[in-house]
């Protein structure tokens, strides 16, 4: 590694040019298993996450991590009853090595004075580590959605249906944030935590409806903070997945639940891309203005889902065309938020909404052209109409999807992903204020063999926040080399069932969110931002130096 005032940056060898994969039907060590620090099958990693930060005064720019948490590890004791103030706590509620014998662990390290033992992690025997996709969700239970029990459950039942729609073939990883701030709500905590255990952990292992679990990992981290950062969440779950290949960034909070196929599809690009690393797919979201009738009874899908457990359903690929020909479904998920984004100049609700609906509008009428989002909807729009009808141009016969325009299309994207990190007017605005989570399926393994995509480009932890630099990640990975693209025919939705079932009238109104960074120092958010943007054109330029060098030595 070589340290920068922006972070660690990997150190390329000469002969990095390319990689040798040796195909085998079982689980074999590979570049990712050894090389970065995120978990495997048979270990789970020993990173440290920072799940809520604030500024220091010296040096300009940094940040002290006021609570931190990390995943248990085999045969460490652990503290079983101390919550501490910068130390998180974290229970083990499902693992798929031992459903029945669940390990939990609380507080700090104390150097072995209980026998409570983290020894139990994935089942090597249902993960194939190199072609197998981790589904990873995270989920942010509030002291408000306590206060309302049927919200918990309906937050629990939008998290298991999308466990359900990825089907217990492939991991998942679920960690859920419980707010432990107001002492008066202990009871409302424990309930919480009991309806959490009775819907993914039932004491009999052989309940009805439950086999959809069996290669899913279900943790709880409870702290002192009511909010914390989701970008140290999703990077906590991403590290306990124990394949090359992780979908990370849905938003369980806003109903989202996957297409039914999802699974199948990102299981066929994880194939398909095995010997071509350094590549994220994009999986576009949308709200849909209408729920799928087609399940309400006879010889639709009802059947295929358990009755014995809250699930809601989804549509299918099969839908897309007529979807997209009504407009059924739109990108603004904004627009259906419960909890809308306070606008301090904005008085009335009506007033926040068409503040909302102007700066989206500001945010993607730029002079570019179209924005980054909108050209990845319609690429994977393209794409995925032709991989229903199986032929290009999908039902209305225009082929757009010929290898030519694929690569310019492709181009622009990863041009225009790339901009966005030069911190301009219009791009940094559009870069902070973007309003939606990506949901990426990300490949561990980089364009270079050094360059681990967990420990290059994470998360940025610090940047916690409704809308807060959502898209600096993909950004990031753009500009790194990593090939940028969609996932045909898999995307998430909400629906208006899952909506209303998260919304009620004391939560909207009890209930606020900022459209912000939480860092309360702009001047800090700005130094953490320039560290962010410098890291990967350092890493890129070594890249293109060492190639270079390759190239020179060769002739």
């Amino acid at each position: 590694l070589i340290v920068t005032k922006e972070g660690a940056l990997p150190l390329f060898a000469t002969s990095s040019s390319g990689w040798k994969f040796h195909r085998s039907s079982y689980i074999s060590p590979s570049a990712w298993m050894v090389a970065d620090t995120g978990s495997t099958p048979v270990r789970p990693s020993t990173n440290q996450f920072c799940l809520r930060s604030s500024p220091k005064s010296y040096p300009k720019g940094a940040t002290l991590c006021e609570v931190a948490a990390s995943w248990p590890q085999p045969g460490v004791d652990y503290a079983s009853n101390a919550l501490e103030d910068d130390v998180a706590s974290v229970t083990i509620i499902r693992s798929p090595a031992a459903n029945e014998n669940k390990s939990k662990v609380r507080g700090t390290r104390k150097g072995g004075s209980t026998s409570s033992k983290a020894s139990l992690w994935w089942d090597e025997r249902l993960v194939d580590a190199n072609e197998d996709v981790t589904l990873t969700l995270t989920l942010q239970i509030t002291a408000t959605h306590m206060k309302e029990t049927t919200v918990v459950r309906n937050l629990l039942a939008v998290a298991d249906s999308n466990i359900y729609t990825w089907g217990g073939r492939q991991p998942t990883v679920l960690l859920i944030h419980v707010d432990s701030s107001e002492e008066e709500d202990e009871d409302r905590l424990t309930k919480t935590i009991q309806m959490i255990k009775e819907t993914f952990a039932p004491k009999d292992a052989t309940t009805a409806g439950a086999s959809h679990l069996k290669n899913t990992l279900v943790a709880v981290i409870d702290s002192y903070e009511s909010t914390v950062s989701r970008k140290a969440l999703l990077n906590m779950a991403s590290f306990a997945a124990p394949t090359r290949w992780i979908v990370s960034g849905l938003e369980v909070e806003r109903g989202l639940v996957l297409s039914r196929e999802a699974s199948v599809y990102a299981g066929r690009m994880s194939k398909v891309y095995t010997d071509m690393p350094g590549h994220v797919f994009v999986m576009p979201q949308f709200a849909s203005t209408k729920d799928d009738t087609r399940q309400s009874g006879g010889e639709g899908g009802e059947q295929r889902y358990p009755k014995e457990r809250h699930i809601y359903l989804s549509v299918g690929a099969e839908l897309l065309p007529t979807i997209r020909g009504k407009q059924t479904m739109v990108s603004n998920l904004a627009k259906y938020d419960c909890v809308k984004c306070i606008d301090e100049e904005a008085a009335g609700d009506d007033e926040v909404d068409d503040a909302r609906e102007a700066q989206r509008r500001r945010l993607t009428d730029t002079s570019a052209g179209k924005s980054v989002e909108e050209l990845l909807e319609d690429l994977w729009w393209d794409l995925s109409v032709a991989d229903v009808y199986g032929t290009p141009g999908g039902f209305n016969g225009e082929a757009k999807t010929s290898l030519g325009a694929m690569a310019k299309i492709h181009d622009r994207i990863e041009v225009s992903l790339v901009s966005l990190l030069d911190r301009r007017g219009d791009h940094l605005e559009y870069l902070r204020y973007f309003d939606k989570s990506p949901i990426l399926m990300i490949d561990r393994q980089g364009p270079k063999k050094e360059m681990m995509t967990l420990d290059v480009a994470p998360e940025v932890e610090d940047f916690g926040g409704t809308a807060c630099f959502h898209l600096l990640r993909l950004a990031q990975l753009a500009a790194l080399g990593y090939k940028v693209s969609v996932v045909p025919g898999a995307f998430a939705a909400s629906y208006p069932k899952t909506r209303e079932g998260l919304c009620t009238e004391s939560i909207r109104k009890s209930a606020s969110s900022k459209c912000d960074c939480e860092l309360e120092s702009e001047t800090t958010i700005k130094e953490i931002l320039i560290d962010e943007v410098k890291r990967p054109a350092k890493v890129a330029v070594l890249m293109k130096e060492f190639d270079a060098t390759i190239i020179s030595d060769s002739k």
